[in-house]
């Protein structure tokens, strides 16, 4: 979405499934949707889909799109995949999300519907959904949304253009949820890669966890600390409950570094997962490269920098320039004193020349005599 629309978009995340709508700020929906509840429908008290089909069937659903405005209003359209946000939230509103490599039947695959669409003012209009039904029968459940976002006139584009401030701009989503069975998935979760990132320039550690079975996970509850590699000193630490995942689904679960550097080095990783009855326990081992720390430390913001490798290294440094000093000055020393030893003993072996010559002469004067 365009960064320059200062707007107040409406954004969806179905809790409960439920397709969720707020209001602009004067009051006025420019429209609004609601879903018609099929026959087929398992829970007729939901205002999201919640259907019963058979493999290969194909159904139409309907949405009920209204417009209260003087004006026509077009609408986008999109059949969505959920998937599992960076939060541990399910999201519907990405139209073109990496999907998870255990989904057999994308929402977005088995889906066709009319991406635009006008409503005239002061009308309702019926928006047609066609879904097609995998042939091969599966347990579990698909999910996914049908999102629906106000499109941006001509008109408005002038206005941004211009600096106008766009303050409304609406967003609904409406959930829809497949089986074709009563089958009872048991989830399976696996823990994935394990890197060093960012988020907000902040440093973060990301786990992968991956959802692989066609089953929506509730109230996962994440608890997770890291040490170093074949150590039991903890690091850092972080809990976070409440967390929801799609079926066959993936998110990167962030562990917050407390504004500190990245080390290069090994680590072990140790999480433990419960939903329900439900309980998963790993520990992995990681590596943060000297690159990643680098790259990492000099792009994060507020990062409190850990000055004990330089006092470490200034330790060193000056301990050294103390050795070489200790042993020019011993090396002075024994200088001056193997120089003076020398002399004394030139002194000493002039003395006894000259005392010898005397000698000799005092020898020769008593001969003559």
């Amino acid at each position: 979405m365009n960064k320059r629309i200062m707007s107040l978009l409406v954004l969806i995340i179905m809790m409960g499934l439920s397709p969720l709508k707020v209001s602009a700020q004067d009051g006025t929906m420019n429209f609004s949707v609601a879903a018609v509840i099929p026959e087929n429908q398992i829970d007729k008290t939901k205002t999201y889909f919640d259907l019963k089909m058979k493999p290969g069937e194909v159904q139409e659903l309907e949405v009920l799109m209204n417009n209260p405005l003087d004006k026509d209003v077009t609408v986008e359209s999109h059949a969505n995949t959920a998937i599992t946000n960076d939060n541990g939230i399910v999201d519907y509103s990405n139209a073109d999300p990496k999907l998870d490599n255990t989904l057999k039947a994308p929402f977005s695959v088995i889906s066709e519907l009319e991406k635009e669409i006008t409503i005239p003012a002061k009308t309702s209009k019926t928006l047609k959904i066609k879904v097609t039904m995998p042939t091969e029968e599966f347990d579990g459940v698909i999910l996914g949304g049908l999102h629906f976002t106000e499109k941006e006139t001509k008109v408005k584009e002038k206005q941004k253009d211009a600096g106008v401030q766009i303050k409304n701009r609406f967003a609904f989503a409406i959930g829809v949820l497949i089986r074709e069975n009563d089958a009872v998935v048991k989830p399976d979760l696996k823990l994935g890669k394990i890197q060093p990132s960012q988020v907000n320039y902040r440093n973060v550690l990301k786990a992968n966890i991956q959802n692989t079975q066609a089953v929506i996970i509730q109230d996962m509850e994440v608890d997770v600390r890291v040490t170093k590699k074949g150590s039991k000193e903890t690091l850092v630490e972080q809990k976070k409950t409440g967390n929801r995942m799609a079926p066959n689904s993936n998110f990167n679960f962030g562990i917050g570094w407390d504004n500190k550097e990245f080390k290069a080095g090994k680590y072990t990783m140790h999480m433990n997962v419960t939903s329900g009855l439900e309980k998963w326990k790993w520990s992995k081992d990681f590596e943060i490269t000297s690159q990643e720390a680098k790259k990492l430390n000099e792009e994060a913001v507020e990062l409190e920098v850990d000055n004990t490798k330089w006092y470490i290294v200034g330790g060193i440094a000056g301990a050294i320039v103390l050795m070489l000093i200790t042993f020019g000055f011993s090396q002075f020393i024994s200088k001056r004193r193997r120089k003076r030893k020398r002399l004394k003993a030139e002194a000493t072996k002039r003395r006894k020349k000259a005392n010898s010559k005397k000698r000799k002469s005092n020898n020769a004067n008593r001969n003559k005599d």
